[in-house]
């Protein structure tokens, strides 16, 4: 902002930025309670015994597991196979979720004759379906892959589908009579206006469709992150055990951030708030 002082001369002003005092308190808040929840827990497990260690070890304990798990080839190997059947899993349901929930959102014939059932299919439920994809898919990364696209895609077209029926028709109108029609209309006024929905659809689809990777190899397979948790479970390694689940935790929050990052970076203007799926 330019500001004219009394001399004639300008001033570019800077706005300041404003400070959430009360974020920064709630996170402390948050941290307190972490960890005073980990000292509750240490102290149960090891001071008082409390709890067995055998089922339920401390803080302490998985913190040496985990950081076992960070120099074990075998778990680097578990890591890739996960992670690249999520990213692949995941960018199918992105290509899909949009593309249909787009066309379905922008067109009332479609979202009269396949909203309905792609709702039906959203309702179902997903883990009953597991089984099936592992006996007809097998035991490799298909199945996993598989299912992560299940689990992913319907919030992303959905979601999708919801941000195209709301786009203003007063951008669009204005679009047409610049000429634009067609799939120039979609690509430079229908998608902009949907992305915000998308973006959030696939923070959701990520989400699930980690869980989906999971599933997949705790019912079959011989890789994975899945694979090796209920390894460590069923030998009452416990102390490995919720070091797994401690990465998975890691892993999926990593994802959740870099997706809201993306949100805020590519669809600065809009309010988070405002979305509804």
């Amino acid at each position: 902002m330019s500001v004219v002082s009394a001399t004639g001369t300008v001033r570019i002003v800077r706005p300041r930025r404003v400070v959430r005092s009360g974020e920064g308190k709630w996170t402390l808040l948050l941290i307190g309670v972490i960890a005073a929840v980990l000292l509750l827990w240490e102290a149960a497990v090891s001071w008082f015994h409390w709890i067995p260690a055998a089922f339920l070890p401390a803080p302490t304990a998985v913190v040496v597991a985990f950081g076992q798990l960070m120099v074990d080839p075998e778990f680097w190997s578990a890591f890739a196979f996960s992670v690249t059947n999520l990213l692949i899993g995941l960018a199918i349901a992105i290509v899909v979720g949009v593309v249909v929930g787009l066309a379905v959102g922008w067109s009332p014939v479609l979202r009269f004759m396949v909203a309905p059932f792609l709702w039906v299919l959203y309702s179902t439920p997903k883990v009953a379906l597991a089984p099936l994809f592992i006996l007809g898919l097998g035991l490799g990364s298909e199945s996993k892959i598989a299912l992560v696209i299940l689990l992913a895609v319907f919030p992303i077209l959905l979601n999708t589908m919801e941000g195209a029926v709301t786009v203003n028709p007063s951008l669009v109108n204005a679009a047409r009579v610049y000429g634009a029609k067609g799939i120039g209309l979609g690509w430079k006024v229908i998608f902009p206006a949907t992305l915000p929905y998308s973006l959030s659809g696939i923070q959701r689809g990520a989400a699930l469709g980690f869980t989906g990777e999971v599933l997949g190899e705790f019912l079959g397979g011989t890789g994975g992150l899945g694979h090796l948790l209920e390894f460590a479970a069923y030998q009452f390694r416990m102390d490995e055990a919720i070091a797994m689940v401690v990465v998975m935790v890691i892993i999926a929050n990593l994802t959740l951030l870099l997706i809201s990052i993306l949100r805020r970076r590519l669809a600065p203007w809009y309010d988070e708030r405002k979305i509804v799926g």
